[in-house]
């Protein structure tokens, strides 16, 4: 079971240059280590041996064997496709700079998004398990206009012999459309027929894993070519392409049966090379898609003894710092291992053992009744043949974090996968579930300009993810008003974009965020009746309204803004007075105390930013029962950017309350992680929407009250404003 540049150093077991415990010293236990090596010189056997004058072949590495961005880089470099089963597949494969033409998509069940996904980024081939899943990829491929080449898995109804579960042909298998199913089949061969955008080329099939004799597989060949000579008499489709799918067979233990992979590749050409010539076959492509026998055997685990342990039946339990959340196979297949000390393999192996992990389950187990020698407590175990279903099956359970794993060639170490932290176990946990309400958010003037430029899945693709993983339950979604701009046309496009199913139990109120597109103060019932429950009269500019804050100080509110403003407190929306100049805002207030608020700016005494209020503007708007939006903007916390710390804005909101108290003061972030086109940005700290929890953390720290923090970070403005919400987002069917 040794990997093919295992060897014995001074009395202790090595892959390449590095003994085993060595490994183990620097990068821990447990500890995944692959031997690169053996990997490719499996490949170079599939690739010398199955080869053929009638067709090309091809060698898909299944990649639910084990994934990651270093087995991408290798299977390119060695000329290999690679199969996916999932968007998280797709995702890290494309991230990994595999090019996505060599790339396969499987699943029995895949979800629009997936297919989305494929089609958008040009993936090769999407491998068709059922009639349902071929209607859903035609009808996205025509929307979108985008042309895809597809295969369509089938069933022979072949049992290979292996476990229940690892059988993937069964007639009842979940796998595919069965090859007896001449309706079914008929029908879907029509719908690629009948397509200008899918391509069909043919069929894949696969009879199941870790199978150990040539007869499985032959039985495979004959059944999928008198499916293909029968496809092409009721359809007329000539099958150009022929993937066999994979499930050959490694050892586990030295009983089992080892597989002639060279000789058992060529037999399989020669098969085919027979019924090709036989049949008259149009096959021109044929593909294996081996995972197991590629990295299965060329993998180990090692693990670290914490104990020995002899109960009253005289069973001996070695206990190691793993176990089932690094090796789920034993627990769900009855898989055996062969187990080695690897720091002292000269020990004769006299002891019968069971090693079991340290989960709480009596079916953690390593390897079962297998005689090796008695290990001492830290000792380096190395279990064989773990590198396919070890770490890409490998869970958090029982709090365990999942394990290193590394490259070794020759003298060469690459990591593949960091170890787990702590941090990292806990990151996608909700350990604050503050509730926000973001009071200002540019999320209008995004959509618009993202579908001018013909993207019409920012929100759902960005916004939408961002939004579930935040905090933020609400918020003043608005439309910036640059110049030369159709501020009603624009209104109009961005709400088109949004989709508020896909934010159950968001609240959004409708706003504007200057109004110097406004052609006449009437105008802004039409805004109203489209649902705009807020405005602002600039943004920092001076139009025929107000006075911006960097515009004229001495110029102010204008007889327009005045009537505009009348108007706007008859229809009760929301006045929000930032983005004025001083004079304009203490005008505001002369003509309207009724819904005012200040959005989005902080304290001029902590940081002199024209945009941020001084302490007597607080007092004013506290007067007339305003709230302050605190942003998050980095130069409105401190022109010094060693001061744009989370800890410096705490200092505006603890000014904020000291002036206005508790009951006066919200928060409108204004994240511009999204709008490249301007040059200011927000903090390091909660630099999007998904980090604004650390905010309540804070003020907690501060020694404020659960009440008093609910208050600022929602309820301050909800409370006054919540019947002014004009989209929400389903929950339980309801909005």
């Amino acid at each position: 079971m040794k990997t093919k540049s295992m060897t014995i150093q001074n009395h202790e077991l090595a892959i390449g240059q590095y003994t085993l415990s060595s490994l183990a010293k620097v990068y821990k236990t447990p500890l995944y280590v692959y031997d690169e090596v053996q990997i490719r010189d499996k490949i170079a056997t599939f690739q010398t041996h199955f080869k053929s004058d009638h067709f090309q072949t091809e060698i898909v590495y299944a990649s639910k064997a084990f994934l990651a961005p270093y087995i991408c880089h290798l299977m390119e470099e060695l000329g290999c496709s690679m199969d996916s089963v999932s968007l998280g597949d797709l995702y890290l494969m494309k991230q990994s700079g595999f090019p996505m033409e060599k790339v396969f998509l499987h699943g029995n069940n895949k979800t629009r998004e997936e297919l989305l996904f494929a089609l958008e980024h040009h993936v090769g081939t999407v491998v068709i398990d059922h009639l349902q899943e071929l209607k859903m990829l035609e009808e996205l491929a025509t929307s979108l206009k985008l042309p895809q080449k597809v295969l369509i898995r089938v069933n022979p109804g072949i049992e290979a012999h292996t476990h229940e579960y690892i059988q993937t042909s069964k007639i009842d298998s979940k796998f595919g459309e069965s090859i007896f199913d001449d309706l079914t089949m008929t029908q879907m061969i029509r719908i690629c027929q009948d397509s200008h955008y899918l391509t069909l080329t043919g069929f894949h099939a696969h009879i199941g894993s870790n199978i150990h004799t040539e007869t499985a597989f032959f039985m495979e060949i004959e059944t999928l070519v008198k499916f293909i000579v029968k496809v092409k008499k009721l359809t007329g489709f000539e099958t150009t392409s022929l993937n066999l799918g994979g499930g050959f067979g490694i050892q586990y233990l030295d009983s089992d049966p080892e597989v002639d992979l060279a000789m058992l590749l060529q037999m399989m050409v020669m098969k085919l090379n027979y019924l090709v010539t036989t049949h008259e076959l149009a096959l021109q492509h044929v593909m294996l898609e081996p995972g197991r026998s590629i990295v299965g055997d060329a993998g180990v685990t090692l693990y670290t003894v914490g104990g020995i342990k002899k109960i009253f039946n005289e069973k001996k339990y070695v206990f190691v710092d793993g176990g089932m959340t690094d090796n789920i196979r034993p627990a769900l297949y009855k898989a055996k291992y062969s187990v080695d000390i690897a720091n002292r393999p000269y020990l004769k192996q006299t002891e019968l053992v069971d090693v079991v992990g340290k989960c709480c389950e009596s079916g953690d187990i390593v390897a079962t009744n297998i005689q090796m020698a008695l290990p001492v407590c830290n000792d380096i175990l190395v279990v064989y043949s773990t590198g396919a279903y070890g770490q890409s099956m490998a869970s958090n359970y029982n709090g365990a974090t999942k394990s290193e794993v590394i490259f070794v060639r020759d003298d060469e170490i690459h990591i593949a996968v960091h170890r787990e932290s702590l941090e990292d176990l806990v990151k996608s946990y909700v350990f604050n579930n503050q509730r926000f309400f973001d009071i200002h958010s540019d999320m209008l003037y995004d959509l618009n300009q993202k579908a001018l430029d013909n993207n019409h899945q920012h929100f759902k693709n960005f916004h939408v993810p961002q939004l579930i993983a935040s905090n933020i339950k609400g918020s003043i979604w608005t439309m910036y008003s640059p110049d030369d701009f159709d501020l009603v046309d624009s209104c109009q496009r961005a709400l088109q974009e949004i989709d508020m199913k896909l934010l159950p139990g968001f609240e959004v109120i409708l706003g504007l965020e200057g109004l110097r597109n406004l052609k006449k103060a009437s105008d802004i019932e039409l805004l109203y009746e489209m649902g705009f429950r807020h405005a602002m009269l600039t943004w920092n500019e001076e139009n025929r309204y107000a006075t911006g804050a960097k515009a004229d100080p001495t110029h102010g509110l204008h007889e327009e803004g005045r009537d505009l403003i009348r108007r706007m407190e008859l229809l009760d929306m929301m006045i929000d007075v930032a983005h004025l100049n001083e004079r304009s805002f203490y005008e505001v207030l002369e003509v309207s105390q009724h819904n005012i608020i200040n959005s989005h700016g902080n304290v001029k005494a902590l940081c002199n930013h024209v945009r941020n209020l001084t302490d007597d503007q607080m007092r004013a708007l506290r007067q007339v029962d305003g709230l302050m939006g605190l942003t998050l903007a980095n130069n409105f916390v401190s022109l010094n950017k060693e001061e744009q710390t989370l800890d410096r804005f705490l200092d505006h909101v603890d000014h904020a309350v000291s002036i206005m108290d508790v009951d006066h003061v919200c928060f409108g972030f204004d994240f511009m992680d999204y709008l490249s086109e301007f040059p200011n940005s927000n903090l390091g700290a909660v630099d999007n929407a998904t980090k604004v929890y650390k905010i309540s953390e804070g003020l907690k720290q501060r020694g404020y009250r659960a009440v008093d923090i609910d208050k600022i970070c929602y309820l301050n403005f909800y409370s006054r404003y919540h019947q002014k919400i004009m989209l929400r987002g389903e929950v339980n069917g309801r909005n």
